[in-house]
């Protein structure tokens, strides 16, 4: 009797940790398959044949359809560059050059995946409303008050992730992926 009570324990504990493990790799995804650039993370095989089985069921669970990988490639921020989370009482200065892309939006959601709203309307910039300066890094300010230049209003209380989602790129390709260019510093100014 105690030789089965022990069969059923460590059985029992196996699938326990496996499950778990399982759970876990679903909901945050394998290191190795990211591609990692500052603070900024993406998927580049999530919309191809070579996406991993975690990968696919990490897309099923958040109700997403992954970009293929000739579309574009979607990058998440979740912390500064100093690694700090980022958090809506606070301003950003974003500022730095983008790889070669089409087109390009930058958005802020929720840490649950809906999108961020200010006086109703959801917070977003993309490449064809923004101001350009010759030949000087791009520069976006995301703050409660209204700034000059390039400014994107933040409203709430919590948490948040910034999604940058590069169309026709070639950044997420095998050749550039051991040697990406820097995508957007996120630098952390004031917080309330």
């Amino acid at each position: 009797m105690r030789l089965i009570l022990l069969v059923i324990l460590v059985f029992g504990l196996a699938a326990g940790i496996g499950l778990g493990a399982t759970w876990w790799t679903v909901a945050h995804g394998l290191p190795v398959a990211r591609l990692a650039i500052g603070p900024w993370r993406a998927e580049p095989d999530a919309g191809t044949l070579a996406a991993d089985p975690y990968e696919r069921a990490g897309a099923a669970r958040r109700g997403e359809a992954p970009l293929a990988a000739g579309d574009g490639l979607p990058f998440t921020a979740e912390t500064d560059d100093a690694g700090r989370p980022l958090d809506l009482a606070c301003d950003y200065a974003l500022e730095g050059r983008l790889p070669n892309a089409r087109l390009w939006s930058l958005a802020a959601f929720s840490p649950s995946g809906s999108p961020i709203e200010s006086q109703g309307e959801t917070v977003g910039l993309n490449s064809a409303n923004i101001i350009r300066f010759d030949g000087g890094p791009l520069r976006i300010a995301l703050s409660r008050e209204a700034r000059p230049g390039n400014w994107q209003q933040l409203s709430g209380a919590g948490p948040f992730v910034l999604r940058l989602t590069l169309y026709d790129t070639t950044i997420g390709t095998p050749l550039d992926r051991s040697d990406p260019d820097a995508l957007l510093a996120i630098r952390r100014e004031s917080c309330r």
